[in-house]
């Protein structure tokens, strides 16, 4: 089935990042994972969030590839990784998507780490099955702190046309953009073909290691943004998950965005930028 014009338009700085970056595949097949990197220079990761790709993270790329080699997969049972090995666990995931990150960095390089919703929760099992790997970990509206509160959702499945169009721009605004000004064309497309190319059901299945649990044992710096608006986080506040962090690591940067949604990286890619450049550059001097 074709995608209605107002989800599949041409965009200059999806389709360049598209075109630009190195595609390449890890792991065995059934178990493949895909990662697309750009730049050279310390390993920068990327983790996107549920239900997404490689594209949650189409605003930040470029602004760090410059200096960084900026190294983006496609978490399993999304975007054009293989659906996970059954049965699904989480730290199996983790154990896959290391092994995979050792062959695209050639060796056991250490990196840092972005994670973005659902992201987080596989930092947990990295942190775990990669100790000492991770200069530093940012957390972006990570999983990994409570059981997700999953906000209003409607089914795109079967949709055409206009209906189609309508549903994303629904899902967009309930779940993940905060500013109605904000659900622009890109992320209409990028909403899409994540969702049409999403397999694994993360909502219903037991994600073992949460943050609770690798993060107190964890030696590199970390920093969390959340947006106050995130409609994940209606029951339990942002200001609480930061407080929560706080206690675990007192040294833990923390940042609130005033009125941003879920995902912040879009929503607010220029403060979000901001914090992640100022981050890794005390930790490039430090």
């Amino acid at each position: 089935m074709n995608a209605p014009a107002q989800l599949s338009m041409p965009d200059p700085l999806l389709d360049d990042l598209e075109a630009s970056g190195t595609h390449r595949f890890t792991g065995p097949e059934g178990r493949r994972i895909s990662w697309r990197t750009w730049g050279a220079g310390k390993p920068l990761v990327f983790l996107h969030g549920g239900s997404g790709s490689w594209k949650h993270w189409v605003r930040q790329i470029g602004a760090f590839a410059g200096d960084r080699l900026v190294v983006v997969p496609d978490l399993p049972g999304y975007g054009l990784s293989d659906q996970p090995a059954e049965p699904i666990r989480f730290i199996e995931m983790g154990r896959d998507l290391a092994a995979g990150l050792d062959e695209i960095l050639g060796g056991p390089l250490e990196y840092d780490l972005v994670a973005f919703s659902y992201g987080g929760s596989i930092t947990a099992q990295l942190l775990a099955v990669q100790p000492g790997r991770q200069s530093s970990v940012v957390l972006c509206a990570a999983a990994g702190f409570a059981t997700p509160q999953l906000p209003p959702m409607k089914k795109v499945r079967g949709l055409e046309g206009d209906a189609l169009v309508d549903t994303h721009r629904f899902n967009l605004g309930s779940i993940m953009i905060a500013d109605p000004g904000r659900i622009d064309p890109l992320a209409l497309r990028i909403q899409h073909e994540n969702t049409m190319q999403s397999r694994l059901r993360a909502m219903k299945l037991d994600r073992g290691l949460t943050l609770v649990d690798t993060l107190p044992g964890f030696t590199g710096r970390i920093c969390a943004i959340w947006g106050t608006e995130d409609a994940f986080m209606k029951a339990r506040p942002p200001s609480e998950r930061g407080r929560a962090l706080r206690e675990m690591r007192p040294d833990a940067e923390v940042h609130m965005l005033d009125g941003i949604g879920h995902w912040l990286a879009y929503e607010a890619p220029d403060q979000v930028n901001a914090i992640l450049s100022e981050f890794l550059a005390k930790e490039a001097t430090s």
